[in-house]
């Protein structure tokens, strides 16, 4: 007898996580204009959706506290289109104590740079730097 296994295969060739935090980020950013996140979600090539909405559900989820240590590591919130990608990676590296981190930190570092560098290319840096700072004073500013 085989064994099943209760976990679906993930496509080898699946999108890349920048291409997802990207959709992530742009769902963020309807709702906080006031869509609902089902109406949004619509608007979402349909091979991207169910990576965009894990990731949305998971950032609506942390998106206070994300908010929160931003105002504390950033004096002034940069543009709406980086903003909501800053608030999306700061949502993904959020500590849990019930359920593992979907990315590693420097992988989702990393994706998020790449995402911001393809929709506001000077700002690459700026994620860089704030990214690695909540990463070296995580656990204060969780707390």
């Amino acid at each position: 007898m085989i064994a099943k296994t209760s976990t679906p295969p993930t496509p080898a060739n699946g999108p890349a996580l920048s291409t997802l935090l990207d959709q992530a980020a742009r769902l963020l950013q309807a709702v906080r204009c006031g869509r609902s996140l089902t109406d949004a979600l619509q608007t979402c090539p349909a091979e991207l959706r169910p990576g965009a909405q894990a990731l949305s559900f998971h950032t609506l989820r942390h998106a206070g506290g994300a908010e929160a240590v931003r105002n504390r590591l950033v004096p002034k919130a940069p543009p709406p289109a980086v903003d909501s990608v800053l608030i999306t990676a700061l949502a993904l590296l959020w500590p849990s104590t019930t359920q593992p981190q979907p990315y590693t930190d420097h992988t989702l570092v990393d994706q998020a740079v790449e995402c911001v560098r393809q929709r506001q290319p000077g700002s690459a840096g700026f994620i860089n730097a704030v990214l690695r700072r909540f990463l070296r004073e995580r656990h204060l500013l969780v707390a």
